[in-house]
């Protein structure tokens, strides 16, 4: 066993860190989640498109390794598409992450401590 995994072992033996790294790992519970299947499969579709496009990016490059005459027939095929259609997508996409943000701002909890812009009574006037 190398130094990385005999680092990794040690590190990992401790109740603490174990329980920690378990903790960040699990999924935030929020109260108005539902129990049912139904919840939970959209839940979990949800999730998806981070990882999907993580891992989709990793593929192209892993696909250039091992194929780069194919990569290079489908890069060609590529950039012949219409700039019509990237402009498409990019609104599509655009839309998708735009919505769900707009809904994580209009679902936030608001601190009782939040920064606000405006000026706290104990702060002489400039």
């Amino acid at each position: 066993m190398g130094l990385i995994g005999r680092t990794l072992n040690s590190a990992l033996s401790s109740p603490d860190v174990l329980s920690a790294l378990a903790d960040s790992l699990s999924p935030p519970v929020s109260a108005s989640a539902g129990s049912g299947r139904y919840d939970r499969l959209i839940d979990a579709a949800n999730r998806l498109p981070r990882p999907a496009l993580a891992f989709g990016a990793i593929a192209v490059f892993a696909f250039a390794m091992l194929d780069p005459a194919g990569f290079a027939q489908r890069m060609a095929a590529l950039k012949a598409t219409p700039d019509e259609l990237w402009w498409l997508l990019g609104g599509v996409i655009a839309t998708h992450f735009g919505a769900r943000e707009a809904h994580h701002m209009r679902h936030r909890i608001e601190a009782p401590n939040a920064l606000s812009l405006e000026a706290s009574p104990a702060d002489p006037p400039a």
